[in-house]
């Protein structure tokens, strides 16, 4: 489970390297008593002082690159991702503070936002993202991928569901780039197919999208809590499609007495 780092700046003993080659270093005798020197980088603001040390605060993004474009175009299809999953997609050698770092850039420039929810190991949290406004408005213009502004969410979710929504987005991040373009979650799939004005009855999974074959693949999260009258319901309202099942390790046998068949995705909490 992803370590939660604490939100605002952070305090070394000296500064990043790109400080570091800005002026004198931050062990430098010739700082100016009683005085602070301001060192600029790209991302941070790094005051100097005479003791030697370095308070480096977070700025905001300036300019979007295209990894960031590609984290705000993930979170705009899947509505919430965890750190874990930022970090592995998109800086999976670094240390987890240069992806934090980042982070917490876009986050100050109003792209994204982040949260610290109960995980499902209790007395662990799971630090997750979902876009802000300025994110929402990028993703859903012209300068973005264009997606349709209704099934782009600026909100994580209920509090008891952005966890079973970071489970299932696992299968999101398997996929080829032309099967991540179709892939809809389920709060977006009952916008589309009208679900609230009475337009469709059928039982509408977590997430779905269109594999390079051209067939829609169904993808449903039970992160252990289904009983087997809600496995049945979901496996009879799901006939005929093939289905993605996620779940804890161990899991996929309850859910294949009860019915479940396709693929199983698991993982370990």
């Amino acid at each position: 489970m992803e370590p939660h780092t604490p939100a605002g700046g952070y305090l070394t003993p000296g500064p990043p390297a790109a400080l570091r080659s800005a002026g004198n270093s931050a062990s430098s005798p010739h700082c100016p008593p009683a005085a602070l020197r301001a060192v600029f980088a790209p991302g941070y603001l790094g005051l100097l002082c005479t003791g030697g040390g370095i308070i480096a605060r977070i700025t905001k993004a300036k300019q979007l690159t295209e990894r960031d474009k590609a984290i705000l175009t993930d979170l705009a299809r899947c509505r919430v991702l965890s750190f874990a999953q930022v970090k592995n997609a998109y800086w999976p050698a670094a240390k987890e503070r240069t992806c934090d770092d980042r982070l917490k850039q876009l986050q100050k420039a109003g792209y994204i936002a982040e949260h610290t929810v109960n995980a499902e190991k209790p007395g662990t949290f799971m630090k997750v993202y979902s876009l802000d406004t300025k994110g929402k408005r990028w993703a859903t213009g012209p300068e973005g991928p264009g997606l349709d502004r209704s099934i782009v969410f600026t909100h994580p979710g209920k509090s008891n569901e952005i966890v079973h929504q970071v489970r299932t987005n696992e299968v999101y991040f398997t996929l080829s780039d032309s099967e991540k373009a179709t892939w809809r979650i389920g709060d977006a799939m009952e916008i589309e197919r009208g679900v609230f004005e009475g337009g469709s009855d059928s039982i509408i999974p977590d997430a779905c999208y269109v594999s390079d074959a051209g067939e829609e693949v169904f993808v449903e999260t039970d992160c252990g809590k289904y009983t087997p009258t809600q496995i049945r319901e979901k496996v009879d309202g799901f006939a005929g499609k093939r289905t993605v099942w996620v779940c804890p390790a161990g899991r996929e046998q309850t859910l294949a007495r009860y019915g479940a068949t396709g693929e199983f995705m698991t993982y370990v909490v």
